[in-house]
């Protein structure tokens, strides 16, 4: 298997990955960023509601356009439609594209993997027709497919607002709106979901869609082996991170939603700062610039920065 060379690696193409590469490109590392999608953005490729930025409020499309521009400008390497599926000491990724099977090799990585849907379980939730909060989303704002006319949706969260949100834009109907913690909920249906009954209530539907929630894709923060915590105020199980956001494995940071469920403009605000200390890590700052983007995110983050030091790893994995 071939190895290709790199001084500084982001895995994940969302707005954590993106801001991430830009800082450390900016700062003179030699940088590439790898995401599955054929495309990069993230959440930001199929979110239409406009979202928080330092900036103020702006449009998914543009912010997308914008960084991926600034990404560019910078050097970045994008590769998109790229699979990286392993993550071993070096650092060493292992990815895959259309093509070929690889390993990278980085001086540093930086993992912005972002968070997937919660799923709950209730009657019926095997049914075709009972999809997450985020497929519905991608289906109606990047595909522009309805997969139903009238839906719904399980939650009592942004995500749920949001979700119901996009699917009256679409011009489907949200039929009910429940919450599984608090409603007793059952989909049926036979070849499908027909209905979903609400506290004995039965309501027609096509479509459920389960807005419950988030979680930290840390999948690849596991298999480094590093130090993992658990915190509600973070979506879940989340890597234990120093004041670099280092996670505990030599060269390696993590940024975005992989480090804590949070909004975009903690993700940009978190990129950044990861990638300028993946930068750091090369010897490519001076030792006080590390310390100055740390400010610049606490004041974005002042909650989110707190949160994070106050978490102690519950597991610590070993490799022997």
């Amino acid at each position: 298997m071939a190895v290709r060379r790199t001084q500084v690696a982001v895995v994940g193409g969302g707005p954590a990955g993106l801001a991430a590469a830009i800082a450390a490109a900016r700062r003179g590392a030699r940088t590439i960023l790898l995401d599955e999608q054929p495309a990069p953005g993230g959440r930001l490729r199929y979110r239409v509601g406009a979202v928080r930025t330092p900036a103020g409020d702006v449009p998914p499309a543009r912010l997308r356009t914008d960084l991926v521009a600034e990404a560019v400008a910078a050097g970045v390497e994008l590769r998109p439609a790229s699979v990286v599926w392993g993550l071993f000491d070096g650092p060493l990724l292992a990815a895959a594209d259309a093509t070929t099977s690889y390993q990278l090799a980085a001086d540093a990585v930086v993992l912005a993997t972002g968070s997937t849907d919660l799923a709950t379980p209730f009657p019926g939730s095997s049914l075709p027709g009972v999809w997450t909060g985020r497929a519905v989303q991608i289906l109606l704002n990047l595909h522009r497919v309805r997969p139903g006319r009238r839906f719904a949706v399980l939650g009592d969260g942004p995500e749920a607002a949001e979700v119901a949100s996009d699917v009256r834009l679409a011009g489907s109907e949200v039929a009910v709106v429940a919450s599984p913690g608090r409603d007793e909920i059952a989909a049926a249906g036979t070849r499908g979901v027909e209905a979903l009954v609400v506290d004995g209530h039965r309501h027609a539907v096509d479509v459920v869609a389960v807005a419950i929630g988030r979680q930290p894709d840390a999948a690849l923060a596991q298999m480094a082996g590093c130090p993992m915590a658990t915190a509600a105020a973070f979506g879940g199980w989340v890597p234990s991170l120093d004041d670099r956001l280092g996670a505990g494995v030599p060269g390696l940071f993590i940024a975005g939603d992989a480090a804590g469920v949070d909004g975009v403009e903690a993700a940009l605000a978190e990129g950044r700062f990861a990638g300028a200390s993946a930068a750091a890590s090369l010897g490519l700052l001076g030792e006080d610039v590390p310390a100055t983007e740390r400010a610049v995110y606490e004041a974005a983050c002042p909650e989110r920065f707190t949160a994070r030091r106050l978490l102690r790893p519950d597991h610590v994995q070993t490799l022997d």
